[in-house]
Order: C-alpha cells, then sequence, then structure tokens
C-alpha cells in the first residue's frame, strides 16, 4: 500500500538530519546532503547572477550591449558609467527608436557582491518620474547583502542566489524558480516555481468566473484525455484529487508512466497579487531523469510508495519563510525578525 512503514521509513531515514534552504519567499525543510538548484528570479524584475571572475563585469556589459544591438538596429545607449552605489554600474538605454520617442528606457544595474556579479534589469513604472525611478533603484541595490548557502534570514525579504533582498513591501511583482537535488536519489528531480503577478491583466470577475476553472490541474488534465481520446498517454494513476499544502488548497496527479517513469505534479491557483496565495503556484516531481531529460534513465530508483512518500515528505516542508500579510499561522517558518541561526528551524 502507497505509504507502507517500509518505504516511509526508507525516505524517513533520509531526513534524519535536515537543514533549511531559502528561495524567494519560500523555504524548504530538506535532507542535509540535498542541494538547490537556482532557476529564473524576478524581484520586481529579473535577477541574473554570475560568478565574479576578473573581467566578468566588462565581459558582461559588452555581451549585453551587442546582444541589443543584434536584435533592434535603433537601440541607443543612455549612460554606461559607474552607479551610485558602492560596486555598482549602470547600462541604461532605448531599446528602440520607438521607445526613445515614448521616452521609455530600460537599467541594467550591474552589482558586484561576495564573489558574485548580480545583473538587475528594471524599467520605470507608466508615468514614473526619471528621479522617483532613480531613487526605487538605489534603494533597491541598498536592500541586496550577501547570503551565504546555509544563512536563512528572518527578515522580510527575497532570497536569491548568495544574497538576500531586504524588501517590506509585497504590491510588486514575484516570481522564483528553483529545483532540489538529493545525492541519494541521483534521477529524482523536484521542483518549485511561483509566480504572484500572473494574469493580473484579467479582470477579477474574468479571473474567477473563467480562468480559474480552466487553470485548475485537475480541469487541464481532463480537458486534455477529452481532445486527445485513445491518443492520451496511458498512465498508472496513483493519486489523484484535491491537495492542501499549508493552506494553499490545490490539487495533485501522482502518476506512474509506462515506461515506469513517476511524474507527480501540485498546482494551486489562487489571486493575482496577493502574495499569501500566488496566482500561480506549482510543483512538479520526477524519476527516472538522466541528462536533463524525464525518462532517459535506465529504471527509477524509487518504488511506488517511496516516490509517494518522498513527495508527501518534501511538501510537508515547503512554507513561507517568514510570515507575510495574509499568512495564517503555520504556514511559514518565521515571524518577520525573530532571532534565527544558520539554517535554524523553530
Amino acid at each position: 500500500m502507497p505509504g507502507s512503514s517500509d518505504s516511509s521509513k526508507r525516505i524517513g531515514d533520509h531526513f534524519f538530519r535536515t537543514k533549511l534552504s531559502c528561495f524567494g519567499r519560500y523555504a524548504m525543510d530538506l535532507p542535509e546532503q540535498a542541494q538547490l538548484d537556482w532557476g529564473g528570479t524576478w524581484f520586481p524584475s529579473r535577477i541574473e547572477v554570475y560568478q565574479a571572475v576578473p573581467g566578468v563585469l566588462q565581459r558582461q556589459i559588452e555581451k549585453d550591449i551587442a546582444s541589443l544591438q543584434k536584435a533592434e538596429n535603433t537601440f541607443e545607449i543612455i549612460k554606461n558609467e559607474k552607479a551610485q552605489m558602492k560596486n555598482g554600474w549602470e547600462l541604461r538605454y532605448y531599446r528602440n527608436k520607438h521607445a526613445k520617442a515614448r521616452g521609455f528606457f530600460v537599467s541594467n544595474m550591474y552589482v558586484e557582491l561576495g564573489g558574485a556579479l548580480y545583473l538587475l534589469r528594471a524599467a520605470p513604472e507608466s508615468g514614473e518620474a526619471e528621479a522617483i525611478f532613480d531613487r526605487r533603484t538605489i534603494d533597491r541595490i541598498a536592500g541586496l547583502r550577501v547570503r551565504s548557502e546555509h544563512a536563512v534570514p528572518s527578515d522580510p525579504g527575497f532570497c536569491v542566489e548568495g544574497a538576500f533582498m531586504v524588501s517590506a513591501s509585497y504590491g510588486e511583482q514575484e516570481m522564483i524558480n528553483a529545483g532540489i537535488h538529493i545525492p541519494a536519489f541521483p534521477d529524482v528531480t523536484f521542483s518549485v516555481s511561483s509566480n504572484k503577478d500572473a494574469y493580473s491583466d484579467y479582470s477579477p470577475a474574468e479571473f474567477n468566473g473563467r480562468l480559474r476553472k480552466e487553470l485548475s490541474l485537475l480541469t487541464r488534465i481532463k480537458d486534455a484525455q477529452l481532445q486527445q481520446g485513445v491518443r492520451y498517454p496511458k498512465r498508472t494513476v496513483l493519486r489523484e484529487g484535491k491537495r492542501t499544502v499549508q493552506h494553499w488548497h490545490g490539487e495533485e496527479s501522482l502518476i506512474r508512466r509506462a515506461d515506469g517513469t513517476h511524474d507527480f505534479e501540485w498546482a494551486f491557483v489562487g489571486t493575482p497579487g496577493d502574495v499569501a496565495n500566488p496566482s500561480e503556484f506549482n510543483v512538479q516531481m520526477y524519476t527516472k531523469v538522466a541528462h536533463n531529460t524525464v525518462g532517459a534513465a535506465d529504471k527509477a530508483s524509487l518504488t511506488d510508495d517511496e516516490a509517494i512518500a518522498l513527495w508527501d515528505k518534501l511538501l510537508a516542508g515547503l512554507k513561507f519563510r517568514v510570515k507575510v500579510p495574509g499568512a495564517p499561522e503555520g504556514s511559514y517558518y518565521f515571524l518577520p525578525g525573530a532571532a534565527t541561526g544558520s539554517g535554524a528551524k523553530p
């Protein structure tokens, strides 16, 4: 039976010693040997991270300029100079002549911090004065501080690779993608993605009246089955239905493909702009992964019961790092400003 004591014990043994790891606004209780793989990060615009080897700043600027010039021959640089903050450089530009006519510029801020180069792209909000944009950008950079791999701050803000962005603002865009790799199960991948403001261009009436149902994981599966009919891939359903993770009332589908690959998914449809209930929140786990290809390994390292036990254990440890507005008790690890040790758990 799923969740048998033998399966639970084998998985539980790997959680005997755990650590807390953070990404974006979230944190997870993971086996001590687990590794966090960073994907895309947006807070409130895209953040890229590069190893700060000698000359990386100049090479990255040249690469970005070449890419922009290739994309649009009316690309125009406004600034390419040292920024107003320590260890910062700014490349400000118009993407094309149309953007220039509208006064719409983009700013690339390059910041060398703690052995890494951070590239933060930003643009003024509609109607925002340039001076206000400059102040907002400087404040954003000033909130960026070095964070060791094992440090889990309790301040309001956003964990990024090798750093932490202090911020008590919740109105801007937030997106995070991160993966978990556990060396004991080399063919298993586990990933989390969240987009707070997805579908924010729809009215609340249209989102709640039409999109919410269409975006439901179980609805999408049923629609695909109806559309594909006999062509729908054969699968063994291990568990499927409603699944609440903390306060997020989502849905899950745990299947084994015909080739033995475990294909697990959990999805939650929240409300655009609601930090406690992001409009797009998704978790996936696969087995039989090799060379970044699902199904490429010879066989799965986990039985059905073990895969379910690992899935349940990992999902149970997914919470907010720090309480955010609207998050109920139990859905977060720390209250803002609580004293913590490096990687500590309450």
